[in-house]
């Protein structure tokens, strides 16, 4: 029996430095785009260009999902080597992936089997899903093995992150445009977790210090986590970034804690400036 292929997008965010130059995964792109500029993102390389497009862009940015056609291309090349396909992606609640690559998926059935997971996550959260799946197939899991121990990991991701600049949520719904323009002229904070793989306003705030203790005060409601993630919205580590690791780090001593950027893509809904916690618990020990 061939090996379980894994497929995912670009969203997707690492928390094993080089992972994608030692393991097969397929990436398909999200395409950014500014007028008439368009970029497609690259997991491996958080680059200068991308930044450029938010600096430069009046408006902001879109982030376009891959087409049902181009997943429908990687298939069908991975096709050319297993019948058993796992194709993991970023929350189904803010973008088309998930829904694209189902149909992209519908002209392979009785030829290779092909499983599409809603990983209701981004960024970190979809890395660690991606690496679990890709180190089970190299381990000799079978589809069903492989898609078990995703979805078993998906319920015990959580997410909080605070945003910078309410427009970006306000783009999404999540608040009312005079309600974007009051708190941006107020410097307000929105405290921001994931439900489902849906974005939920939790609280405001009113300084990055009280959002960084809000983030804080949440992890420490967890007494065992298999990993934690730092969620930064920009290439560097900030200072911020690693007072926040340092202080985990206090927290949960013998947790594996990383440093991830959020992405240009999902810099798109959450603003560039955005910082934020992924969490993973241990399985049996759900918060």
């Amino acid at each position: 029996m061939n090996r379980v292929r894994i497929v995912t997008d670009s969203t997707v965010r690492f928390a094993t430095p080089g992972f994608l130059d030692s393991h097969s995964v397929a990436i398909a792109p999200m395409t950014l785009r500014c007028g008439y500029a368009a970029l497609e993102e690259d997991p491996r390389d958080e680059t200068l260009a991308a930044q450029a497009l938010f600096d430069e862009c009046q408006g902001f940015p879109l982030a376009e999902p891959p087409s049902p056609e181009r997943l429908a291309e990687t298939f069908g090349r991975l096709a050319l080597e297993t019948d058993q396909i796992v194709a993991i992606h970023a929350s189904a609640h803010l973008n088309p992936t998930v829904a694209n690559a189902t149909t992209a998926s519908q002209p392979f059935l009785g030829r290779c089997a092909i499983h599409v997971i809603d990983s209701q996550t981004i960024s970190g959260g979809l890395g660690l899903l991606v690496e679990a799946a890709v180190r089970a197939a190299e381990n000799g899991a079978d589809l069903d093995e492989v898609v078990r121990i995703v979805r078993g990991m998906v319920p015990r991701l959580y997410l909080v992150a605070f945003v910078a600049d309410l427009t970006y949520i306000e783009r999404r719904g999540l608040v009312t445009r005079s309600q974007a323009l009051l708190g941006n002229m107020l410097g307000v904070l929105p405290f921001l977790t994931m439900e489902d793989g849906k974005l939920v306003p939790m609280e405001k705030v009113r300084s990055r210090p009280r959002a960084v203790e809000k983030i804080l005060e949440f992890v420490s409601e967890f007494s065992d986590l298999e990993h934690l993630a730092v969620l930064q919205g920009i290439p560097d580590a900030s200072e911020e970034s690693r007072q926040i690791l340092e202080r985990l780090r206090t927290l949960h001593p013998t947790t594996p804690i990383t440093l991830t950027g959020l992405g240009p893509s999902m810099a798109t809904y959450f603003g560039p400036n955005t910082t934020g916690i992924i969490a993973l618990e241990r399985e049996g020990n759900r918060k």
